[in-house]
């Protein structure tokens, strides 16, 4: 197993004050703003969030305005039109951004946690420490952090989360369901969701050196794949659970708590019926455990 996980970069720019020759170098403090301010929008239009530290919280709403408010230190501009809207923080605050529900919502910052609640649009969300937290039934969501946590939980069409060292936390389920991580852990609890699914459809959890458990459901006919080098990987799904099992470790010990099935040398494949789920797991030297629930 030698897939590639890039390292996560956000660029994010930042001022330098010219001092005078012979004058010593003096920090002002960033000025104090209040926000509060909205426009009339589109139920499907597009909001770029930009602030480097703080709080952003995104909520959908059933009203066709986009209104924000919150404070913090530095300037705060905003631009755009009735589709299109840019908000952009150059400094520190705390921001509450209500939206149309079906918006499209890229949110970038170096260090702010960013909450969204509610919004059934695309998700385009970039925190380099911050931590990310979804809760709703999102069409798309792709989640990026170096080593903040990331949690989804509800329902998607789509999801990608990527981590350095920060775990990741993913409840409810999903059509397509991508996490990875270098040295963070992966936890999936999969359900069903309110958009009429079961479980996880398609899913791909890969970490280096951190566990991956997944728990829950799979989708009739699905395919879930589960890699680590170095973490060990847990499997816990419905004892009536219908699939075709291919379990590979190199260095690693495999415990099937769910049939009879013995591993041989590094290896077990078995199937519990026909027309199931495909459930490929692989590890280098990492332990994998099957359980029943």
């Amino acid at each position: 197993m030698t897939r590639h996980i890039a390292c996560l970069g956000l660029g994010l720019g930042s001022a330098l004050g010219a001092v005078g020759p012979g004058a010593a170098a003096q920090a002002r403090p960033a000025p104090i703003i209040r926000i509060e301010q909205r426009w009339p929008f589109a139920a499907d239009g597009s909001v770029r969030i930009v602030n480097p530290a703080g709080r952003i919280r995104v909520i959908g709403w059933d009203v066709d305005t986009v209104a924000v408010s919150g404070h913090g230190a530095g300037a705060f501009a905003a631009d755009g039109n009735g589709s299109v809207r840019k908000l952009v923080v150059t400094g520190r605050a705390d921001l509450e951004v209500h939206l149309p529900r079906g918006a499209r919502v890229w949110v970038k910052s170096a260090a702010a946690d960013i909450d969204v609640v509610g919004v059934d649009g695309t998700l385009d969300l970039n925190s380099v420490s911050g931590a990310i937290q979804v809760v709703g039934t999102p069409v798309d969501v792709t989640a990026e952090t170096m080593d903040g946590r990331v949690e989804l939980a509800g329902g998607t069409g789509r999801a990608r989360v990527k981590t350095v060292s920060g775990s990741i936390l993913l409840r409810g389920a999903s059509v397509d369901l991508g996490a990875s991580t270098l040295s963070g852990t992966i936890v999936v609890r999969a359900a069903g969701w309110q958009r009429g699914g079961t479980g996880v459809q398609r899913g791909t959890f890969e970490s280096v050196t951190g566990d991956v458990r997944f728990d829950g459901e799979l989708g009739r006919g699905g395919i879930v794949e589960l890699e680590s080098q170095s973490g060990a990987i847990h499997l816990r799904v419905p004892g009536t659970t219908v699939a075709d099992f291919d379990l590979l470790t190199i260095g690693g010990s495999i415990a099937n708590g769910l049939t009879s099935d013995a591993p041989q040398r590094g290896t077990l494949r078995f199937a519990t019926g026909a027309g199931g789920a495909q459930v490929t797991i692989r590890s280098f030297k990492g332990s994998i455990s099957l359980e029943a629930k």
